[in-house]
């Protein structure tokens, strides 16, 4: 289905790409199938997508869903428990099948275990007796398995992201992946009220090496307990800069548009908030590629 907007954001929505994207199959209700998303997204004139599980990779599903819509669609792998959490074998063969980012813990990472009622969906699926990952040793240093992850990201020219760990353990695990080579490290939705890194916070991490803060418009839908107000999004991007971010959706939920339309309003919106057009291009288009390499 092609979406209709005004001119001026079907301009900017044609040779978007949104680097995250929830798709079926999954344990979650799920609006799209990965091939019903590559041909919404081709149909909107975007040019990519990455589609994203919480459980398992999504690169394999990714080829068949390229081919099958002769569309652009990426995967990747995130370190939670059903891959074996911080698991360099999982990473390696997610890379080899053509991952393009890999995500720290999401669903599984400690600080979200603790607090999994603030994604009620979500937790329906984490049982009480998890044990929660981290990304750090008692001491406060990083754990020595992550450090083969990074050396298997770096080789791959793959992109490093944060998923749901503390800032805390995130700052610490940039710094390293940093220090070690990576070049692409994507700081995953900071302003969701889940995460709730301060715009401090987030121009910390920055200087600390990451390329690139993502700002997901799902943070602000109500599929989140606490959601962000749609003005203190746009408050966060202006405050870090257009250079220094991505916007993405993190679409996929039965309750909240497809990704394609969802992107659409995200762009209608920052307009209205006086995000001008140049940097919705940068955070929709330019810096997605650049992180993507594509």
């Amino acid at each position: 289905m092609k979406f209709r907007f005004d001119k001026n954001v079907q301009d900017l929505l044609a040779g978007a790409i949104d680097i995250h994207i929830h798709s079926a199959p999954d344990v979650y209700p799920r609006l799209l199938d990965d091939i019903e998303l590559a041909l919404s997204a081709k149909e909107n004139g975007m040019r990519a997508i990455l589609v994203k599980n919480h459980y398992f990779e999504t690169a394999s599903r990714a080829r068949l869903a390229t081919d099958a819509a002769q569309f652009p669609v990426y995967g990747g792998i995130c370190l939670n428990l059903t891959v074996g959490g911080l698991n360099k074998m999982a990473v390696s063969m997610a890379l080899k099948l053509g991952a393009k980012q890999v995500w720290m813990p999401t669903v599984h990472a400690d600080y979200f275990v603790r607090n999994k009622s603030h994604v009620a969906n979500l937790a329906t699926e984490i049982p009480d007796d998890v044990q929660g990952l981290t990304l750090v040793n008692a001491d406060g240093s990083l754990k020595s398995e992550l450090y083969d992850i990074f050396d298997l990201i770096k080789a791959a020219d793959a992109i490093f992201a944060t998923g749901h760990v503390t800032k805390e353990e995130a700052k610490i695990a940039v710094r390293e992946a940093a220090k070690r080579g990576v070049k692409k490290i994507l700081v995953t939705h900071p302003a969701a009220t889940f995460v709730h890194y301060s715009v401090d916070d987030m121009k910390e991490i920055l200087d600390l090496g990451a390329t690139f803060l993502e700002h997901t418009w799902n943070d602000v839908t109500r599929q989140v307990s606490h959601p962000l107000e749609i003005p203190v999004l746009f408050d966060v991007i202006k405050a870090v800069g257009a250079a220094n971010s991505i916007m993405s959706t993190d679409a996929g939920q039965w309750l909240n548009p497809p990704a394609a339309q969802q992107l659409g309003i995200y762009i209608k919106e920052a307009l209205k908030h006086g995000i001008p057009a140049k940097d919705v291009r940068l955070m929709v288009a330019d810096n997605p590629a650049k992180i993507l390499g594509i």
